[in-house]
């Protein structure tokens, strides 16, 4: 309940300095944050994607081979509908093809997704990012 005298408010007169100091953190968060997103905005030029695929894993699953990749975005720029080819080479023979679309690679982040292969992977796979479109 708050603290009166006569028809006076006496928390309004002498604020706790607890409350002081909450306004002052909170006044330091905001700038701070608001700080932060005026720099993303000024200084990210990032107008395409930079996207590019790694194999993480690779295993057998029900006769079949799994192959787990990772695709980064180094750009600022979000990817959507992005296509990934994996093609299995004997020498300069290409064995066997497979690809997906991931949903989308936002920027600066990495997005997982797998390939499925009949014949072993092994040491033989190239991954390519092929495709994406602007969200």
């Amino acid at each position: 309940m708050t603290k009166t005298i006569g028809d006076k408010n006496l928390e309004a007169q002498n604020p706790h300095w607890l409350e002081w100091l909450t306004g002052l953190v909170s006044a330091v968060i905001v700038l701070a944050v608001v700080g932060w997103i005026a720099k993303d905005a000024f200084r990210d030029q990032d107008t395409t994607p930079d996207l590019g695929a790694t194999v993480v894993t690779t295993e057998q699953r029900s006769n079949k081979f799994q192959v787990l990749f990772e695709v980064s975005n180094g750009a600022s720029a979000t990817a959507s509908q992005v296509t990934v080819h994996g093609e299995i080479l004997d020498g300069s023979d290409i064995v066997e093809k497979a690809s997906t679309i991931l949903d989308y690679v936002p920027g600066k982040s990495k997005a997982r997704g797998g390939l499925i292969f009949k014949n072993d992977p092994t040491g033989r796979i190239i991954l390519n990012v092929s495709a994406f479109n602007e969200p």
